[in-house]
């Protein structure tokens, strides 16, 4: 089994498994597995329903769709807004409606833990186990035998394998390392849009959230254009980690317990 194999098979059973076990601590402290699947649902209908359809409207039927495609700038603008609007918005649908009588403030982590454990299981743990079938279907020689029998996919995918095993080993610890950021930060960001909504005078933090998430997300795409991936991944987490340190100001400052809902 080669190096690469193991690590995507690894991380993959990692971010399978991490988001369930951080839910579990969060459970023995009050938490609900509600919040974790209501962040888990909303994160798929949000981002990878409702965002994905303005992707590819705009992006790929639309003028404005090639103008942003060829500068980099204007790109990560539009996606990190983009990424921003529709998941933050997202977080406040959940608290203001589905997870209204949820009056604990764990609940804005599990909430998190749950929205960013979803995205990590589909962009990275689906994504590997994809690669690792791949990959023993070209070891065990089926695509070389379904590539002889002729068509322009197998030969897709016998590419797509070069193009795997020419990937140092390390680079993929990197996209594991990119996924702890992720969801430390959608942890902070649901801290921020939970005591946007429950507490007088704290609608701003949902904006807060909004222009944060935006930042990251434009940071990544333009660094990631111009400098190696370990600059990109460790500039995305020191944002990452300067939002989680804002909303743990936020959340110690928040009750335990709230009252009831008005």
């Amino acid at each position: 089994m080669t190096a690469t194999t193991l690590m995507m098979g690894g991380l993959a059973a990692l971010f399978l498994t991490l988001p369930f076990a951080v839910m579990v601590f969060l459970k023995k402290r009050g938490g609900s597995w509600l919040d974790f699947f209501v962040g888990a649902g909303i994160f798929f209908l949000f981002a990878m329903v409702a965002e994905s359809a303005m992707h590819n409207v705009v992006l790929l039927r639309t003028p404005l769709g090639a103008m942003l495609q060829s500068n980099i700038w204007l790109y990560g603008l539009y996606g990190g807004l983009a990424a921003g609007i529709f998941e933050e918005t997202g977080r406040r649908v959940a608290f203001r409606f589905i997870l209204r009588k949820h009056r604990t403030r764990v609940t804005a982590l599990g909430y998190g833990i749950g929205h960013g454990g979803c995205e990590a299981a589909l962009l990275l743990s689906v994504t590997y186990i994809s690669n690792l079938v791949l990959l023993s279907m070209a070891n065990s020689g089926e695509l070389m035998t379904m590539a002889g029998a002729g068509g322009a996919r197998p030969q897709e995918l016998l590419a797509a394998v070069e193009q795997l095993r020419a990937i140092p080993a390390a680079t993929f610890l990197w996209a594991g390392f990119e996924r702890i950021s992720a969801m430390a930060l959608h942890m902070a960001l649901s801290v921020l849009v939970f005591a946007s909504e429950t507490q007088p005078g704290k609608r701003g933090l949902f904006f807060a959230a909004v222009l944060m998430h935006a930042a990251v997300d434009f940071c990544a795409v333009v660094s990631n254009a111009f400098f190696p991936i370990i600059v990109t991944e460790l500039l995305a987490a020191a944002l990452a980690a300067l939002a989680v340190w804002y909303a743990a100001g936020v959340y110690k400052k928040l009750p335990e317990t709230l009252g009831k809902p008005e």
